[in-house]
């Protein structure tokens, strides 16, 4: 598949390694003379300096023979020119486009698309409250992912001092747990990531993920040691458009929500759009406006300020507060390893996110669904068996598959189960497939029939 990417930042550059990695042939179309440098110095891609929203720079970089093209340049509207110049001119069968605005994701579904043609608005922000909404009601959770349907949930948490779990081969969690089923997907230790084996075990401050049925979740949180948290109530720090629109939807469910914001300007607007959100002028890092304001007995404390070295600090204060669970919006790579450490909850990456929305639209097709875990190491594939393919000639401990990729579970008809060495996979399952970023490409030999 030929791809182009305009905008060579965090996203663009992102989704082009991932995209190549899986066997296409990507080319990335950027105007920053520095990003082009680093772009050439780091990935194995193809790159064109120009501006992409213009003709002659598209057809330079094969627009007219493109399969896929993505939009991720830090401007909607010119994000919104490359994929209709695409569309509408160029014929190109699939595009998607990164816009933050949400009356520009709403002018750009209403135009009419050419027969044939999909065409995505992908929109970061809507993406982080979607996730910050479904990391609520996993308390101590980093990360949270549904699949089939949301009958299966993959969760991660931070293994505490003196847990259980301390020591536990993985090859003993059935043994241990029969009444709870679970499988770890991936292990993070010491900075580095895993897809586990069998024969791995848990350790004391590893991040683990689990695969679970949501109904066991409360049975994972008890051996986990966590519980769920203090009063129903929500602080934001953040009168962004992300922490607005959380706001909207938590007064939606009717959760009680104060926002903080030090800009005043922006407390106004905020207050003006908002009917029962309090918001207050003030730092989200002075202790007092936050002890006054009750941080201490909220369930959840959300910062999601543009500045996120901010984030990490109210975060920090918050939690050391009282806050039942914080989440801090970081985009930073620095600051996104040192989270875990510090003791903040959740990570929001609205990076990853779009990444791995566009990833899903750009691997449509045999991959129903893809979802990449906290700091893009492991992604997550929920795919369809098909006729012919390697992943049904056999039964599982003879497919030879690489170190690195996990089968995680299986949905046939209405039966969910977590496969075993001697289980054979049949045409039309619905496989959950965890996979190390560096050896998720080699997927397609497994699932081509």
């Amino acid at each position: 598949m030929r791809v182009i990417v305009v905008g060579g930042g965090l996203v663009g550059s992102t989704l082009a390694d991932k995209l190549s990695g899986d066997g296409h042939d990507v080319v990335i179309v950027e105007r920053s003379r520095e990003l082009i440098a680093d772009l050439n110095e780091n990935l194995d891609v193809q790159t064109i300096r120009g501006n992409g929203a213009t003709i002659p720079v598209l057809v330079k970089a094969g627009i007219e023979n493109a399969d896929l093209l993505l939009a991720t340049t830090d401007s909607d509207e010119a994000n919104m020119v490359v994929t209709l110049v695409g569309s509408v001119i160029f014929k190109v069968p699939r595009v998607a486009a990164r816009l933050r605005d949400p009356g520009h994701e709403e002018g750009f579904r209403r135009i009419a698309r050419e027969p044939g043609e999909e065409r995505v608005a992908i929109n970061p922000d809507m993406a982080a409250v979607d996730k910050i909404l479904s990391l609520m009601p996993v308390p101590g959770a980093v990360d949270v992912a549904s699949f089939f349907d949301s009958e299966l949930l993959i969760a991660g948490f931070h293994i505490k001092p003196g847990s259980e779990f301390d020591g536990l081969l993985l090859s003993h969690l059935r043994l241990l747990f029969p009444a709870t089923p679970m499988l770890v997907v991936a292990i993070r230790r010491d900075g580095r990531w895993r897809v586990p084996f069998g024969d791995d075990e848990i350790r004391d401050g590893d991040l683990v993920y689990f695969a679970m049925d949501p109904d066991e979740l409360d049975n994972v949180l008890v051996l986990l040691g966590l519980h769920r948290g203090k009063e129903r109530r929500v602080m934001i720090a953040g009168a962004t458009r992300i922490g607005v629109s959380l706001a909207h939807r938590l007064e939606e469910q009717k959760i009680p929500v104060t926002l903080v914001d030090g800009d005043r300007p922006a407390c106004e607007k905020a207050a003006a759009e908002l009917g029962e959100t309090l918001v207050i002028h003030g730092s989200p890092t002075d202790r007092k406006l936050l002890q006054e304001e009750g941080a201490d007995r909220v369930e959840g404390f959300v910062a999601c300020t543009d500045r996120h070295e901010e984030n990490v600090v109210a975060c920090l204060l918050a939690g050391r507060m009282g806050a039942a669970h914080t989440f801090a919006l970081v985009d930073n790579a620095a600051l996104s390893g040192l989270v875990g450490e510090l003791g903040i909850d959740a990570i929001i990456s609205p990076r990853l996110l779009s990444v791995s929305h566009a990833l899903h639209f750009a691997r449509k097709g045999r991959i129903k669904s893809v979802a990449a875990l906290l700091e893009d190491s492991v992604e997550v594939f929920e795919v369809e068996a098909a006729e012919g393919s390697r992943l049904v000639a056999s039964v599982l401990s003879e497919l030879g598959l690489p170190r690195g990729i996990l089968m995680v579970a299986v949905k046939r008809g209405d039966r969910i189960f977590i496969p075993g060495g001697a289980d054979r996979i049949e045409p039309g399952d619905n496989v959950l497939v965890a996979a190390a970023s560096e050896v998720a490409s080699k997927l397609d030999n497994v699932l081509e029939a």
